[in-house]
């Protein structure tokens, strides 16, 4: 069974990806991106994250260029986070192709 393979493709999060963040729920950037962009389709408002972890959320905002805000109580992953995003954000991920409109 593959989540949301349905909607939006996916893979197991790469090895690039984890060595940049090692988080046991890491999520892959390129899907990140699209449920970021699903979020908010219009590009309006901010995506909250109440539970940052590795921050792979927010560096999926920052790489769409949506504002975002991440929370999380853990200090060791507060600290991954606040290094993780921008390496993450800067990564050239594959983009999904879009369906013709029309």
């Amino acid at each position: 069974m593959r989540p949301f393979g349905d909607v939006i493709k996916s893979a197991p999060t790469h090895k690039r990806e984890r060595e940049l963040a090692p988080h046991p729920s890491l999520k892959p950037q390129a899907f990140m991106r699209e449920v970021v962009r699903a979020v908010l389709p219009l590009g309006k408002g901010v995506v909250l994250d109440p539970f940052a972890g590795s921050g792979s959320t927010l560096a999926a905002a920052e790489a769409v260029g949506y504002a975002s805000i991440g929370v999380e109580r853990d200090p060791r992953y507060f600290k991954l986070a606040q290094s993780s995003i921008p390496k993450l954000a800067a990564l050239d991920v594959p983009v999904a192709e879009q369906a013709p409109s029309g």
